[in-house]
């Protein structure tokens, strides 16, 4: 058995890709629309919920999983290492598919390591921030930012019911489902007066390129979160890759 951390969209090509070369596959996803996306892509089981090590540890034993495959989000640091740690602990294999990630540079945008840097910076810029970096991170930004915040997240009641228990008043949050082209992106910047981006290296895949084209369009400056840096052990940068990987470690 085979299993994929999942919840994105890369996640549901794996599984798909691998449930086809004919490999039992178990999904895990912390919300319930990340399952759907494994399910609707093929994975055999799906479990759903936050899975700390020791959950990660059973699941490996109790499932008989051979190869852990890690298509968490690029930001996903804490489920990365539990996974990394859960699949060295019972001994088996690991791979990391990683987003290729970009080339930022270009006038106006501003890399950060981490989200207190980017409040801070953006409080300098502007007075109204466009903030496009998740809900997770969202408490850090507000704590140390002194500018109107305007959030764009996901439309599921958990996470506006978790954004407005921050503090955002509901006129300032944009709940939209991606993908968001440039000329989107830069309407909402007009529609809502903002003077600076804030987002995070997600990859081409979370719509970075179209929101830094609408920012340099609409003359705003970009602050960019840096990705994590982890020693994962294996990586690939492709379904293909990963399907090759899996197939070289189940002949050893």
């Amino acid at each position: 058995m085979l299993w994929v951390l999942a919840g994105t969209s890369d996640a549901g090509e794996i599984i798909s890709r691998l449930s086809q070369e004919g490999f039992g596959v178990i999904a895990s996803a912390t919300t319930q629309y990340g399952a759907e996306l494994a399910k609707r892509a093929g994975a055999d089981e799906v479990v759903v919920g936050q899975l700390g090590f020791e959950d990660m540890l059973r699941l490996i034993k109790d499932r008989e999983v051979r190869i852990v495959i890690d298509a968490t989000h690029p930001f996903a640091a804490e489920a990365s290492e539990n996974a990394m740690r859960a699949a060295k602990a019972a001994g088996v294999g690991y791979i990391r598919y990683e987003r290729k990630g970009l080339n930022l540079a270009g006038e106006g945008i501003r890399e950060v390591d981490d989200f207190e840097e980017a409040a801070k910076l953006a409080s300098e810029l502007g007075r109204v921030i466009f903030y496009t970096a998740g809900v997770k991170n969202l408490p850090t930004f507000l704590k140390h930012c002194s500018s109107r915040v305007v959030v764009r997240a996901l439309p599921f009641p958990e996470v506006i019911a978790r954004i407005i228990e921050l503090g955002v008043a509901p006129e300032d949050i944009i709940a939209m489902h991606p993908r968001f082209d440039r000329e989107l992106n830069k309407a909402l910047f007009k529609a809502y007066k903002a003077e600076v981006l804030v987002t995070k290296e997600s990859g081409r895949e979370g719509g970075v390129v179209e929101k830094l084209a609408a920012a340099r369009e609409a003359g705003i400056p970009a602050i960019v979160v840096r990705r994590p840096r982890l020693a994962y052990p294996k990586v690939c940068e492709s379904v293909e890759a990963i399907v090759q990987e899996i197939k070289k470690l189940s002949l050893t």
